[in-house]
């Protein structure tokens, strides 16, 4: 990347030779200021922008640029091949600082390879590059004068190794962000134009509010359109309230992504927030709510980012936008947003300056898995009180994340935006949830061929392949599971959505992908048992729009057993409130009720990577950034098999062809992703003789062994779906 232009700035035959390294690190400097502007960094941002390319001033250093670029002059016995150039900026502020000089050495050491460890052995690490490493002297005069006034946020001491970390974090975001720009204006300017021009957040209120206007407008007159103005009065009147956590608690069907993202625009406005980002857990849902938002605020403002999304055709604003989240809203997922506060790549990284002083919604909170959880609150909780983040936790059944005596851990001060949850809950019932003990799927089956229109959602692939192959006639029957690829998926749903538009008969089996933010209706729903949430999420499917006096939703046990783990946890800690709480199994109560007693068993699960306790470790500043990166939202390793059938075989098998050819495959590799289903490594190798393997991708080559009804068609085991969270 940078060969050509420093090869032209370090200029060292010329009396003023330094004149445009000077430019390039005052430039980056002054960038990579103004990022950590927003959270009180500047001084450390303007500093490490000054020093980070200071190491490129050497004899050796410009040797090895001068030969990349074939030129031969009195330098080429300085060559001695590639060049660490980045240790001598770190060490400079190492000896001339004490702590805080420690500090802004990993971000100096790291701009290009990554944040790293302070030890690994010997000769790896910070520490034996700032101490130990032989480095080439540098002709360059770096300032004299360095100081920085210590930490300018707000510690708390049981967390301070935590926030060091993290405060580090930012910085190397404000000064990778900075020099990729400052570079790129100078090799590709028209590029760099190109991120330019985008809509602030006051122009996109006033886009939303007339498009909101017109949507009302056409809205039929209900008792349940009312209530969704009232929960928008609530978030507009909320949005004056100071900077900080908001809770909006809405039962399903409530209107709380409009409403949300309308409190956001105001807030955000009010408080001249710089953007909003949308957080979301669930393919299901990311993608109609990305449409949702780019109808109400013109698809230039809204950037959608996550492995499922492909920037098509010259969209090229919005692919160097993804790159740093620059653009006035932003939807992604749980993957991506909490991974980056972890990882130490310059490329996860370089977004994360641009988090600071924004609205953050976090839809679906109860998504978030137990085994991760205090690590993502702990990044809920420092973005509140030193960036200046407002978030919002948006559900229908709020986990119990808040502070008590048995959860210290908990998030403190979070403010309700509607203020008498339990009356708008009680308003807003319309279903009645029974639950009807233990059934055969055969009993299950019988159920659904009695009803022309129902959803029956059960936890496992096999419990839903056998109910739906019990059920009679097959054009009005529908399946889905992620053994279909979701381009599939879509398509499926877009027909049931459409037959009970019509009132034509529908029955759908499902595994949970159709219960978060999917917008059917369904009469009757039956829901296999499960955690509280999700049983709350598949009543949301029922009556949802308040068609009739109360939508049905029964609840049974398999006999054949519910899986052991997660699945078996969760039902049982639900079926210990079903007498208690008979006939208010939706209530807040009962759903608070849930989660304590969840995260009371898996108390001792909640920081499955230990990455909390490394922080921990780290209060004397040796920080190991390449370790703390083992936090995945998503563990479960699994394999993509491209499926090229259907109705979109051909484009796919084009795509397919064209990797081996192609410069950049990343970007097929993404679109492809839409025609992919994910298996464990022990499935592939079961599939690994009905595929076709290229180096980038494996085929599925046996048209049969995908059915338009049941998707890939494999021994299916009792696991979660493994296609549920997305990155």
């Amino acid at each position: 990347m940078s060969n050509k232009y420093f090869a032209h700035s370090l200029g060292l035959e010329k009396p003023e030779r330094w004149q445009e390294l000077d430019a390039h690190l005052k430039n980056v400097a002054e960038k990579s200021a103004e990022f950590g502007r927003y959270f009180n960094g500047e001084e450390w941002a303007y500093l490490a922008g000054l020093c980070h390319d200071v190491g490129k001033g050497s004899r050796e250093f410009q040797a090895y640029l001068r030969n990349a670029n074939n030129i031969v002059d009195e330098f080429a016995k300085n060559y001695h091949g590639k060049v660490d150039h980045s240790t001598f900026g770190a060490r400079y502020v190492y000896s001339k600082l004490k702590d805080e000089g420690k500090a802004l050495s990993y971000v100096l050491a790291g701009h290009h390879g990554g944040l790293p460890d302070w030890q690994c052995h010997a000769t790896h690490g910070l520490r034996y590059r700032l101490e130990d490493k032989e480095i080439c002297d540098v002709e360059y005069e770096c300032m004299n004068d360095v100081s920085l006034k210590g930490l300018p946020i707000k510690i708390d001491r049981a967390r301070f190794g935590f926030q060091l970390q993290f405060f580090i974090r930012m910085i190397f975001s404000c000064l990778v962000d900075a020099d990729f720009l400052d570079t790129e204006k100078f090799l590709n300017p028209d590029q760099n134009k190109l991120r330019e021009n985008k809509n602030d957040l006051r122009q996109l209120r006033e886009i939303f509010r007339k498009n909101f206007d017109s949507l009302r407008n056409d809205a039929k007159k209900s008792v349940i359109n009312e209530i969704r103005d009232d929960i928008l009065k609530h978030c507009l009147s909320s949005s004056d309230n100071s900077p900080g956590l908001f809770s909006l608690t809405v039962p399903t069907g409530g209107g709380k992504t409009l409403a949300s993202l309308a409190f956001a625009l105001d807030h955000a406005v009010k408080y001249n927030k710089r953007r909003i980002i949308y957080v979301i857990p669930f393919t299901s849902i990311i993608e109609q709510n990305a449409s949702v938002f780019r109808g109400m605020l013109g698809d230039d403002s809204v950037l959608e980012h996550h492995c499922n999304f492909t920037f098509e055709g010259k969209d090229w604003e919005k692919k160097l936008s993804s790159e740093n989240w620059d653009m006035p809203m932003v939807v992604t997922t749980n993957v991506q947003f909490f991974d980056s506060f972890f990882a130490n790549r310059t490329s996860r990284c370089r977004k994360l300056h641009n988090i600071a002083d924004s609205v953050v919604i976090f839809d679906e909170v109860q998504a978030i898995p137990v085994e991760k959880l205090k690590p993502c609150i702990e990044v809920i909780k420092e973005l509140t009180l030193n960036y200046g983040v407002s978030v919002v936790l948006c559900s229908a059944t709020q986990p119990a994340i808040d502070q008590s005596d048995d959860f210290k851990e908990g998030l403190s001060g979070i403010r309700e935006i509607v203020p008498d949850v339990g009356k708008l809950f009680r308003i807003l019932k319309r279903t009645e949830v029974s639950f009807i003990g233990k059934r055969k799927s055969e009993d299950i089956s019988a159920r659904i061929n009695k009803q022309d229109q129902i959803l029956c959602i059960v936890s496992t692939r096999k419990q839903a392949k056998n109910i739906f192959e019990q059920l009679n006639g097959s054009g009005d029957n529908f399946h889905l599971s992620a053994l279909m690829y979701p381009a599939h998926r879509t398509r499926i749903l877009s027909e049931i959505k459409q037959r009970l538009k019509d009132g034509r008969r529908c029955r759908v089996v499902s595994t949970q992908l159709i219960e978060a933010g999917v917008d059917v209706d369904f009469p009757v729903v039956l829901r296999s048992l499960s955690g509280m949430d999700s049983i709350a999420q598949a009543a949301g499917r029922c009556n949802r729009e308040g068609s009739q006096a109360n939508g049905k939703v029964f609840v049974f046990e398999p006999e054949e057993g519910i899986p052991a783990g997660y699945f078996r946890q969760t039902a049982q800690c639900s079926e210990r409130l079903l007498e208690r709480f008979k006939g208010k199994l939706l209530n807040p109560e009962c759903i608070r009720e849930y989660f304590l007693d969840y995260y009371w068993l898996k108390q001792h699960r909640m920081d499955d990577d230990e990455v909390l306790s490394m922080c921990g470790r780290a209060k004397n500043g040796n920080i190991q950034f390449e370790e703390l990166s083992v936090f995945k939202m998503i563990n479960n390793a699994t394999n993509p098999i491209v499926i090229a059938f259907g109705e979109d075989k051909e484009d796919v098998k084009k795509m397919v062809g064209e990797l081996d050819y192609l410069k950049y495959p990343s970007r097929t590799l993404r679109r492809l992703q839409r025609y992919t289903v994910q298996v464990y490594p022990r499935h592939l190798t079961e599939l690994c003789s009905y595929l076709e393997c290229n180096g980038y991708v494996s085929v599925l080559s046996i048209e049969s062994l995908y059915d338009d009804k049941m998707g890939l068609l494999m021994n299916v085991p009792e696991y979660l779906d493994v296609e549920e969270t997305i990155c």
